[in-house]
């Protein structure tokens, strides 16, 4: 076979690869980089797809330039700028996003490179690597979907490359490769559902510093508005038993105690506290599968009851995922950076105790917004008690024409003073962020805090989505830490429907947050229910998955000599019911094909294979020439031709099948003696 073709008047750098090695190759890189498309910069992928297209260019046109560009030269020169561009645009290179768009130009590299064989097998390897990177960013139904044709790329770029002038067509590679995969898929199958699982992922990537979605530590005027723009799936609950009512569904995140007169953050010193339970009222229970965010906050309904617990078959092996803090949050040691499913219960109730008094700072002021103090002043005055005054506020808030909108008025640098006596329209961090502010003039401890509100029911599982973002208020009033919602003071159909039902004609609501129910819509929740079900079914299949589907059998858990004897005994059965598909497609031969069939095999045993290029009658003549010492080949071929091609009438047919039979017992006990 010839691998590598001299191009006239080329020195050796300008050896081209053979055209159907070169077209696989490049069809399996094209493949793989097509999954990366939606991940990486725009100039990453038309970086590599142009080095292929380069590479194709110049096999069929000879190109000064085009030589050079794939030169050892232009490589590597195309490398470093890359790994430049690359830092450039990321501002950092130690992390999952640059080290893949790296990855996806020095693969391309290497195509531009490939020399000799040695040089392809490499870069099947590296595609392949390529391949799965994907999976760093979903892990989703499609990901496994896109990835089927790359890896029907890559069975047919390896029969090519074992021998491309013989190698079948590339219909009939695909059309095997399928088979192998059909065949394979159930014994995949039987290990992905008997096979011990792992305790963690197999991979471990360093944080990506512009990775960070969700809500933050910190909240200014619009960053909650921006934020919910986003159809972005914040995380997905199965409840068990009957959901809570939408207003009830206050999923309790950052809590914001510092405030500097423009943005309010998170009060980094907060205690943890041990979490007890018992005897709370109104108690929900239900399992959480959030999304990566690369931030340490884990979100449960109001007030939670119990630590976040890793999902397990038995008790013994859940780990606790977070510890809570003196002020109700879930804040994990690590940031989440892979879907992270746990177990939860809260309380859902509008007031708690707290284990701790607040602290003072929590009724300081900073900034300057003289009237809103002066405001609260005068308000406090008039009120009988704090919980009055607090009242009074949301009254205020319902009945002097302020507006819910995603597009407020810019504030200047007295943004609640602005907000309050200027422009009085806002989201709901303007609304939380004013309240307090009033709260802590009048000397009552107060802060902000931010989660999520409400989520869409989607078949047996909950959708909560950036768009879903919110903020609200908690003030402390007779010993308790009490619930104000001053966004539901002034647009109520967002604490007790959605954001959407609560915002005018004209605002910029994200498609999955609106109102109604249209096709478009049913198809996207029709997806992400599937994803949903691939996620909790196949990613998420873990010990505790198995453990169900042994006692939905009726199944003792089995022991790990168990497991492989039963995986050895079924993938046993399995071959012998793949391998006997030729067998099986005997019966159905005809009498002549049966016959052509034995001479063939037996020809095999005395070392002469037909070529898929061989007519009868040369296969015939070669084998007559190899075995001149047996003279029974080529009569046999012979009758074999006439027997198979020219029109016999029935007593002539039989009679001659009769003899061909003979001759072919009479040869094989021949080749048996010879072996002896």
């Amino acid at each position: 076979m010839k691998w590598f073709k001299r191009k006239p008047n080329m020195d050796n750098s300008a050896i081209r690869l053979d055209q159907r090695t070169l077209y696989a190759l490049s069809a399996l890189l094209l493949l793989s980089q097509l999954p990366h498309v939606m991940h990486l910069p725009i100039w990453v992928s038309m970086l590599g797809a142009g080095i292929v297209a380069v590479k194709l260019w110049v096999h069929h046109r000879a190109s000064a330039v085009g030589h050079f560009i794939l030169s050892p030269i232009g490589m590597s020169a195309i490398a470093l700028g890359g790994a430049v561009l690359v830092r450039a645009h990321y501002g950092y290179f130690m992390g999952r996003d640059p080290c893949v768009a790296f990855l996806f130009i020095l693969v391309s590299a290497k195509f531009a490179e490939v020399r000799k064989p040695s040089d392809s097998t490499l870069l099947l390897c590296l595609a392949g690597f390529l391949l799965l990177t994907q999976y760093f960013y979903s892990q989703s139904i499609l990901s496994a979907l896109i990835t089927l044709p790359a890896v029907l790329a890559l069975g047919n770029a390896l029969a090519v490359i074992r021998d491309s002038s013989n190698a079948p067509s590339t219909k009939n590679n695909l059309r095997m490769v399928g088979k192998l995969l059909l065949q394979g898929a159930p014994l995949a199958a039987l290990l992905f559902v008997v096979f011990p699982r792992l305790p963690g992922p197999l991979w471990s990537l360093p944080d990506d510093a512009t990775a960070k979605t969700g809500l933050s530590d910190s909240m200014a005027p619009g960053s909650i508005g921006s934020l919910s723009r986003s159809d972005e799936v914040a995380f997905r609950v199965e409840f068990k038993g009957a959901p809570p009512p939408t207003n009830q569904r206050y999923w309790r995140g950052p809590v914001m105690s510092n405030f500097d007169g423009q943005r309010w953050t998170v009060q980094e010193s907060a205690a943890r506290v041990r979490v007890t339970g018992a005897g709370k009222p109104n108690t929900t229970h239900y399992t959480v599968m959030m999304q990566p965010n690369h931030q340490k906050w884990l979100f449960a309904l109001d007030h939670p009851t119990s630590l976040p617990m890793s999902v397990a078959a038995d008790t013994n092996d859940s780990r606790v995922l977070a510890q809570m803090t003196t002020d109700l949050q879930l804040k994990s040691d690590k940031s989440i950076t892979r879907v992270t499913r746990y177990s939860q219960t809260s309380s859902l109730s509008d007031s708690f105790k707290p284990p701790v008094r607040p602290q003072a700072s929590l009724t300081q002021l900073a900034g300057n917004n003289p009237k809103a103090v002066a405001f609260a002043t005068k308000l406090r005055a008039e009120s009988k008690t704090n919980t009055d005054y607090a009242n009074a506020l949301l009254d205020h808030f319902n009945k002097n024409n302020f507006h819910y909108t995603l597009q407020p008025t810019l504030l200047g640098d007295n943004p609640v003073d602005d907000f309050l006596f200027s422009t009085r329209n806002g989201f709901c961090e303007h609304y939380a962020s004013a309240f307090v502010v009033l709260m802590r003039a009048a000397g009552i401890p107060s802060r902000v805090v931010t989660g999520y509100l409400g989520g869409e029911m989607n078949g047996n599982y909950m959708i909560v989505r950036q768009s879903d973002a919110h903020a609200w208020t908690e003030a402390f009033l007779n010993g308790k830490w009490v619930r104000f919602d001053p966004t539901g003071a002034v647009a109520p159909s967002r604490v007790d429907t959605n954001m959407a039902a609560a915002l005018g004609d004209g605002e910029p609501v994200p498609m999955m947050a609106r109102a109604g129910n249209g096709w478009l819509k049913r198809i996207k929740l029709g997806i992400d229910e599937m994803n949903h079900d691939w996620q909790r079914l196949v990613v998420d299949f873990n010990n505790e998955s198995q453990y169900r589907i042994w006692e939905k059998l009726g199944l003792p858990r089995l022991k790990l000599w168990q497991i492989t004897v039963l995986v050895l005994m079924i993938t046993g059965l399995w071959c012998l019911v793949v391998l006997g598909f030729p067998l099986a497609r005997g019966v159905n031969m005809s009498a002549e094909d049966r016959l052509w069939f034995r001479y063939t095999n037996l020809l095999k045993r005395f070392g002469i294979e037909r070529a898929s290029t061989e007519t009868p009658h040369e296969f015939i003549e070669r084998a007559s020439l190899a075995l001149p010492e047996v003279s029974a080949v080529q009569t046999l071929g012979q009758d074999l031709v006439t027997l198979r091609f020219k029109r016999l009438d029935e007593s002539e047919s039989k009679e001659l099948g009769a003899s061909i039979r003979h001759k072919l017992n009479g040869l094989y006990f021949r080749h048996l003696l010879k072996a002896r």
